[in-house]
């Protein structure tokens, strides 16, 4: 008998409604707690379908939104077409999440162990917005550009990351962090950082911890003291500064033979 049928899948969505990416359970949106891969599976299965595993590269917190989830789906039974799978996704899907690029795969192909690289972006307004909310962070105050980039890029490069993430006893604190990149478009600041992997609630804390020093609450230092020296002190602290979940993005993932990762643009535009 041959194995499930694999498909690679990349996924956008706006978080704000949503639990997070992973199903942690049977029943939950019956619940009422309501996540992607739940809802995927949901609008699978009243398809007729029968899903085996739905695995994301990337498991997003609750409110943060995906530009470019990939995840790998395998389906037992009746293997539709991709062209197929792609029109009972359009149609059954919420107004909130939709799937593109839906290609077969290998069955050996994880979405979440094959890949190289993620990619989150963060971004800032500078304004009061009416219209941009669920999709931006506004910070009152003024901001210190040069003050955000030294504090941004204190975090590039491999480091003990426990001071600005939520871990486990079993857990290895230690990221290798490839870019940490700041740009400027009207009333956005966007604020990317790549790796081949993040802690729990990682990026919220160090989008936080830079603009603590960006607005004199913090410095530079502190973030270079507590990246060499962790303490359970520097986690509460960095913890309670921890940006929103609102402006956060999965912007892409990565895999051996892709493209770098494109140029920064802000995904809301705010004059």
């Amino acid at each position: 008998m041959g194995g499930p049928a694999a498909f690679r899948l990349r996924v956008e969505y706006d978080g704000s409604r949503f639990q997070g990416w992973q199903r942690q359970g049977t029943g939950q949106e019956a619940r009422g707690v309501r996540t992607v891969a739940g809802t995927l599976e949901r609008v699978l299965s009243e398809g007729g379908l029968r899903v085996r595993s739905l695995v994301g590269a990337g498991r997003t917190d609750a409110g943060v939104h995906a530009l470019g989830q990939v995840a790998h789906l395998h389906l037992d039974g009746k293997v539709p077409r991709p062209g197929q799978l792609q029109i009972l996704l359009d149609q059954g899907l919420p107004s909130d999440v939709a799937v593109h690029d839906i290609s077969p795969c290998p069955a050996s192909f994880h979405a979440r162990h094959d890949a190289l690289e993620r990619s989150y972006l963060y971004q800032l307004c500078l304004r009061r917005t009416g219209l941009a909310k669920p999709f931006v962070w506004w910070v009152k105050g003024k901001i210190n550009k040069v003050h955000l980039k030294l504090a941004w890029k204190n975090f590039h490069g491999f480091h003990n990351i426990k001071s600005f993430s939520d871990l486990l006893e079993s857990d290895d604190p230690r990221c290798d962090i490839n870019t940490c990149d700041l740009e400027e478009s009207g009333s956005i600041l966007l604020l990317r950082v790549t790796a081949s992997h993040f802690k729990y609630r990682q990026v919220r804390r160090m989008v936080g911890a830079a603009v603590a020093c960006a607005q004199g609450k913090s410095d530079p230092g502190a973030i270079q003291r507590d990246l060499l020296e962790p303490t359970p002190e520097a986690c509460l602290r960095w913890a309670a500064l921890a940006a929103p979940a609102a402006g956060l993005f999965l912007e892409g993932v990565r895999y051996e033979g892709d493209p770098p990762f494109p140029p920064l643009r802000p995904v809301t535009l705010v004059p």
